[in-house]
C-alpha cells in the first residue's frame, strides 16, 4: 500500500482527461483521487504533456491553470523520453502488424518508462489497466 512520503507516481493522461472533463466517465473517480497528486511525488513523461495539453484542453483557462500548479509542484519531475522512444516505436508497429494488445505509441512510452530499473515509480494513476496492469504488477508498481 502506498502511503504518502517521497513516493513517486505516474500518472496517465487519462487521468487528467478525466480529471478536467466532467463529462468524462471517469471524472467522479479521478475526482476522489487526486489528492494522490498533492500526496506523491508526481513524474511526467513529456509524451504525457504532448497527449494531455490538446487544442481541446488548451481553450480552458481554469484547466490550464490547475494544470499547470500540478506541474510546477516542487517535487513534480519530467522524464524525458528519448532512451524509451525507439524501442516503444518499434514494440507498437510489432504489436499492430501481429495484431496483438494493440497500444498507443505514448502507452508504450510509458511500459518502457515502468519497466526501466534505473527510474523509480511506485504508483500509477490510470483508467487503463488493460495497458498497464501487468506491467505495473511485475515491477510491484500499485495501480491507484
Amino acid at each position: 500500500m502506498i502511503r504518502p512520503s517521497n513516493n513517486t507516481l505516474l500518472v496517465d493522461s487519462g487521468f487528467f482527461f478525466a480529471l478536467f472533463d466532467p463529462r468524462d466517465q471517469h471524472h467522479g473517480d479521478a475526482f476522489k483521487k487526486q489528492d494522490w497528486l498533492e500526496a506523491l511525488s508526481v513524474v511526467v513523461p513529456w509524451p504525457i504533456l504532448y497527449e494531455t495539453i490538446n487544442t481541446r484542453f488548451i481553450r480552458r483557462p481554469e484547466t490550464i491553470v490547475r494544470f499547470e500548479s500540478i506541474l510546477r509542484a516542487q517535487d513534480t519531475v519530467f522524464i524525458d523520453d528519448s532512451p524509451y522512444r525507439l524501442d516503444a516505436y518499434e514494440d507498437v508497429l510489432a504489436r499492430a502488424k501481429t495484431q496483438r494488445n494493440a497500444m498507443s505509441l505514448v502507452d508504450a512510452v510509458l511500459c518502457a518508462i515502468l519497466a526501466d530499473p534505473n527510474v523509480r515509480i511506485d504508483a500509477m494513476l490510470t483508467f487503463n489497466s488493460s495497458d498497464f496492469g501487468y506491467i505495473c504488477n511485475v515491477q510491484k508498481v500499485e495501480l491507484l
